[in-house]
């Protein structure tokens, strides 16, 4: 017996890999063409092992089908083989590495463990297929004798890969099924599971329109989830947030758009537990926490689903929602989308979406009134170098080093240089808004003088060196709280608000762990004035905003 290991993400299988196959099964294996040597036994090809490579992960434009589904395809595709050739077969999920030179070392293992040692390969008993000349070429180095499938045509000939059919259906949306090159290069399997489970060509199509994520299915490159996760899911943290939003939540259908890990949805799921909680999260790396934090029974009995989407795309009914929870989404809306009309957008869907009485709560960065306003900026010299502020790393480890080592005048000049160079590098940045600063000395001390909004985006910034380019890739100060409340309003909410009781309607603030533990001691502001120059209030960092929907104005639009 000899095993032919077929490693890939097997998003679907073609009509050429059938073929392809139909000449090698049951053959001996010195009667198969090799790209290289053949191998050093001549048994007859006659088990097929499968190996499903990222079976962890899905909702990206890389890998936008999941596990069980394309174990399914894979199933019925080999099923075919079976009755044709009278082979066997195994279908093992591979989880993802990575980019490793150890990958294919890693799928061999992985064959090994998931079927109790049953399947031990290698070059003594096993060839492999595969196409992807990187992959290919780790095989080799292993011992391995390869069969080259598309790789091994001419290259002006070759037929499609399984992803280049993937992006063809992306690209017809609902009339894939109807064109007959598509249909031609699909093995009847594949095309039969497709029309079995129609929403996978939906997902298809909606993954790769998506504007935000990148192949991934990320918002960036450089952002490091775990630690951010540690951030963002940190228990003293999330009932501080917590805290901030509770009061205004509507029980019944719960939505947190842009959920994170799941944290906060456990803290609601303590106090809410007859309602139905909807987390949406963009992020594949997230949403692995979300369904693993689900696995270990966090929500308790309460209703909790999740959805991995774009949250600019209408994602619920008109009037289903009861309450639309943004914890630190919207700057994010406003950074990786088109700015100001990705929010407007945004807040219209939400007003469509809710039901009259309910309402959205918005928890998140803002910029301080006056936001234009000159300022005059001390920061500290003695907590770190001032050697190199802006030197190049290619590495992000080294970066971060460097950046953590840096005192906080330092960081500031290292801020004001990449602000601007990530925004054009992003793509979604007028280059007018970099930082404008310049220094001077004022009452002996030696300032930067510079917009308040940019005094804000760098104090916001300065403490996260292991995301320094994600987050120079965001904005928090392009609105303040007048403008975010105008913008509430224009979309057509109420802007809750209680003079009586600030606490327990909109408001803003300045965030006391925040100042204590990162602006004292680090960085002063300063104003001009009469006398010279006097010192400034810290400047908000956080805002509760509250809108609901009213009831006559929905009755009025029935």
């Amino acid at each position: 017996m000899a095993y032919l290991l077929f490693p890939g993400r097997h998003l679907v299988n073609t009509r050429f890999q059938e073929e392809y196959l139909s000449t090698i099964l049951g053959r001996r294996a010195s009667e198969i063409e090799y790209l290289g040597p053949p191998p050093g036994f001549d048994d007859t090809v006659d088990h097929v092992v499968f190996a499903l490579t990222s079976a962890n992960q899905e909702n990206s434009r890389y890998n936008p089908i999941p596990f069980p589904i394309r174990a399914v395809g894979v199933d019925r595709f080999a099923r075919n083989l079976e009755a044709a050739f009278g082979v066997h077969y195994s279908i093992v999920g591979v989880p993802h590495f990575g980019r490793t030179a150890r990958f294919a070392a890693n799928t061999i293992r992985e064959v090994e463990e998931q079927t109790e040692g049953r399947l031990r390969l290698g070059p003594h008993n096993t060839v492999v297929l595969c196409s992807t000349p990187g992959v290919v070429e780790m095989y080799r180095e292993a011992g391995f004798s390869i069969l080259p499938a598309e790789l091994g045509r001419p290259e002006g000939s070759r037929p499609p890969l399984p992803i280049d059919l993937v992006k063809a259906i992306a690209g017809m949306g609902g009339r894939w099924a109807a064109d007959p090159g598509l249909r031609a290069a699909l093995s009847p399997a594949a095309f039969g599971l497709l029309a079995d489970f129609p929403e996978v060509p939906r997902r298809i199509e909606r993954l790769y329109r998506d504007p935000l994520l990148n192949d991934e299915g990320s918002l960036t490159d450089t952002r490091n989830y775990a630690t951010y996760s540690v951030g963002m899911s940190n228990r003293n943290l999330i009932q501080v947030k917590y805290a901030d939003v509770k009061h205004a939540v509507r029980p019944g259908k719960i939505a947190d758009e842009g959920c994170a890990d799941g944290a906060l949805l456990a803290e609601i799921a303590r106090d809410f537990p007859d309602s139905d909680l909807i987390g949406i999260e963009i992020t594949g790396e997230f949403m692995a926490l979300c369904r693993e934090r689900q696995r270990r029974g966090d929500f308790g009995g309460t209703y909790v689903h999740f959805h991995q989407r774009n949250i600019l795309d209408e994602v619920f009914e008109p009037s289903s929602i009861d309450t639309t929870i943004c914890n630190s989404t919207m700057h994010e809306l406003w950074s990786y989308g088109d700015g100001e009309p990705s929010v407007r957008r945004y807040l219209g869907f939400k007003f469509r979406q809710t039901r009259p009485g309910g309402r959205i709560v918005i928890r998140d960065v803002l910029g301080p009134a006056g936001k234009e306003e000159e300022v005059l900026m001390w920061c500290r010299t003695d907590d770190g170098s001032g050697l190199n502020p802006l030197k190049d790393f290619g590495d992000p480890r080294a970066l971060e080093a460097h950046i953590r080592g840096l005192s906080t005048r330092a960081k500031f000049v290292r801020f004001a240089h990449d602000f601007l160079a990530d925004m054009r590098a992003s793509g979604r940045r007028d280059p007018s808004t970099a930082v404008r600063c310049s220094e001077t000395i004022e009452g002996g001390k030696e300032l930067f003088s510079l917009r308040l909004r940019d005094a804000v985006e760098f104090m916001s910034k300065k403490d996260y060196p292991d995301n320094w380019r994600s987050e120079l890739n965001e904005e928090f100060a392009f609105w303040d709280f007048a403008q975010w409340k105008a913008a509430l309003s224009d979309a057509g909410f109420r802007v809750v608000e209680n003079p009586n009781e600030p606490a327990s309607g909109s408001r803003q603030y300045s965030n006391p762990w925040i100042v204590e533990n990162r602006f004292a001691g680090k960085i002063e502001l300063f104003r001009r004035s009469a006398g010279g120059v006097e010192r400034m209030p810290w400047p908000v960092t956080n805002m509760v905003l509250i809108g609901e929907k009213p009831v006559e104005r929905s009755m009025q639009c029935l």
